[in-house]
């Protein structure tokens, strides 16, 4: 069973498994959305969950913690750093805008 996400602004769709990492999905899929540190720590692949939060991995604390390092007042509920996420459910859709 899979989960479809979507890269909103590349125009992609990608059908992947639960497990999968949002980091993996945008490499494999050329999608040009930037990745800086891989690691969660530089805020770079900041992007927007337009829906499908609950197919998603819980932000991890160092997520939480750069986003508001980061953001400063300007990240939204649904901002994400996507090099931490994971899919976490199958037979969803997540839409992610960066």
């Amino acid at each position: 069973m899979t989960t479809r996400v979507e890269i909103i602004n590349d125009f992609l769709a990608i059908n992947v498994k639960e497990g999968s990492t949002i980091q993996d999905i945008v490499e494999a899929s050329g999608s040009a959305l930037p990745f800086g540190c891989r690691d969660g720590e530089c805020g770079t692949c900041i992007v927007e969950v337009e829906s499908g939060m609950e197919f998603l991995s819980d932000k991890t604390d160092k997520e939480v913690k750069v986003l508001k390092e980061i953001c400063s007042g300007t990240c939204t509920p649904n901002s994400r750093l996507s090099c931490q996420m994971k899919i976490s459910k199958p037979n969803g859709l997540v839409r992610l805008k960066y």
